[in-house]
């Protein structure tokens, strides 16, 4: 098994936002891609998105509550010298959250307290594997995933969610399929990202908020 960090220091998938109390929040998704050695796959993913303008006035009216930002969606594509077979683990930086294996935490960078959350998916209709259908498969771990046990894959409609560093992801092409992953040449799979803020009562709005959100995705041959 090849292990290696594809998007850590050099392709680091980062959500960046400045908010002003008073005025607006602007926050950025930065998503650079990069190219591994010849030996291994090259893995690309996506673009700089914009996540929007957020002013004090937008978020959830009820203290209470968590603001929702819209979805974004970040294409992810590994394209191999020849099949084999891989997985994806992605972790933040930071750590998980005790509440929930599903939560990437965003964090402030000044003081290091949640400000928000990421919950990440695999877009099932835009899986494609050496250009047909594909879906996304869990397996029960993270290492020796020669001994893992894998699926249900997801049906056509169901997007998979991913766990920070808890479990990896592959892909084959049958829905609610138990094997482990195809050997696969070209895949193609957009990353949904669904960020939140935390309800206002959790927030310090005294003065701008700075957070961050730092993921890896690392990919497994095995």
């Amino acid at each position: 098994m090849i292990h290696f960090n594809a998007l850590g220091a050099s392709a680091a998938l980062l959500l960046m936002a400045s908010s002003a109390v008073a005025s607006e929040t602007r926050a950025d998704l930065l998503v650079k891609g990069s190219i591994t050695p010849a030996a291994a796959c090259s893995v690309v993913v996506g673009s700089t998105l914009n996540l929007g303008t957020i002013r004090r006035d937008q978020l959830e009216a009820d203290p209470s509550k968590e603001t929702e930002l819209e979805e974004q969606r970040v294409s992810t594509t590994v394209n191999c010298p020849s099949a084999r077979r891989f997985a994806f683990v992605v972790r933040e930086a930071g750590g998980n959250d005790a509440s929930s294996d599903r939560i990437f935490p965003m964090r402030a960078n000044e003081s290091g307290k949640d400000t928000g959350k990421l919950f990440l998916l695999f877009d099932a209709q835009s899986t494609k594997i050496d250009g047909v259908q594909g879906y996304a498969t869990g397996a029960d771990r993270v290492n020796d995933l020669e001994q893992a046990t894998w699926g249900p894959a997801t049906s056509p409609r169901e997007n998979l969610p991913i766990t920070n560093g808890r479990y990896a992801v592959g892909f084959v092409t049958e829905a609610a399929s138990t094997a482990a992953p195809a050997n696969i040449k070209d895949l193609s799979v957009k990353l949904l990202v669904r960020p939140r803020i935390n309800p206002v009562n959790e927030l310090d709005l005294s003065a701008d908020i700075g957070f961050s959100s730092d993921l890896g995705l690392e990919i497994n041959y095995f």
